[in-house]
């Protein structure tokens, strides 16, 4: 069942740019050939809403008694450009998106 075509934030970008032996060419490759695209703008409202997610989880995790959170930034950047713009988010990490995002539509790989 098809549900639109696939699209990735620059955030999701820039972490695969970070695997050993990929390559930016290798990456703009593989999005062009299967036709992903790739969102470079993320708007204040992306941006709010992934710092409001972060705070209460960063909140959530000191009150038990974890002081640092071991989550980062931009998994909450990714929830929030999904939620903001009305797309369902695909990953493996139920959890932390349900959490932070409620509203999010998830969809199993």
């Amino acid at each position: 069942m098809g549900h639109g075509k696939l699209v990735v934030p620059a955030p999701v970008f820039a972490e695969l740019l970070a695997f050993p032996k990929r390559s930016e060419g290798f990456l703009l490759s593989f999005f062009r050939e299967t036709s992903i695209a790739v969102d470079w703008e993320l708007s204040e409202n992306v941006w709010r809403a992934a710092g409001r997610a972060f705070g209460v989880y960063a909140a959530r995790r000191r009150r038990s008694g974890e002081q640092r959170p071991r989550r980062v930034l931009v998994d909450f950047l990714i929830g929030a450009y999904a939620e903001q713009n009305g797309y369902r988010l695909l990953t493996f990490d139920r959890g932390i998106y349900r959490a932070a995002f409620p509203d999010l539509k998830l969809v199993a790989p």
